[in-house]
């Protein structure tokens, strides 16, 4: 004799089913966390790689401000083997006080083992002693990635 008011059995079924529903539901939340996270890491080591990779100094500086515009320096740059694409050089110089500044921003790559001169011009220092020399990369949304290390050129 089968009873029709015996809903004990399918009530455990749609109890385990909703369980089984919400783990998975919880496994894709800590995973898309957990993601976002590793690829974040994963982007941080890249930059490290390449910028430990890069040799990029300045070999020259002259002050060639004429007489009636204003202050503007060449930078002659050396990229050695290693390393991929940059984005461009922030070329930063420094008075003999040390306690001035003027940021040049050099767009574009220098290829390895090329030379170039830059034309930096606009800098708000008329007796700069040094140059220090950041590479920066541009990640995929377009923000740059200044490297840590840096070299410095005194003249």
């Amino acid at each position: 004799m089968i009873r029709k008011n015996n809903k004990h059995g399918l009530s455990e079924i749609v109890i385990s089913l909703i369980m089984i529903v919400l783990v998975l539901v919880a496994i894709s939340i800590v995973w898309f966390i957990v993601r976002g996270i590793l690829d974040k890491g994963a982007g941080q080591v890249n930059l490290g790689s390449d910028c430990f990779e890069l040799d990029l100094s300045a070999i020259k500086v002259v002050n060639n401000t004429p007489d009636t515009a204003p202050v503007q320096y060449n930078v002659t740059l050396s990229r050695g083997a290693g390393g991929g694409d940059i984005g461009g050089v922030k070329i930063i110089f420094t008075n003999d006080v040390g306690d001035t500044n003027s940021i040049y921003n050099a767009v574009g790559n220098i290829a390895p083992l090329e030379t170039k001169t830059v034309n930096a011009t606009g800098i708000t220092i008329t007796e700069a002693t040094q140059v220090e020399i950041v590479p920066y990369f541009v990640d995929a949304s377009g923000n740059e990635q200044l490297c840590s290390t840096s070299t410095i050129y005194e003249f």
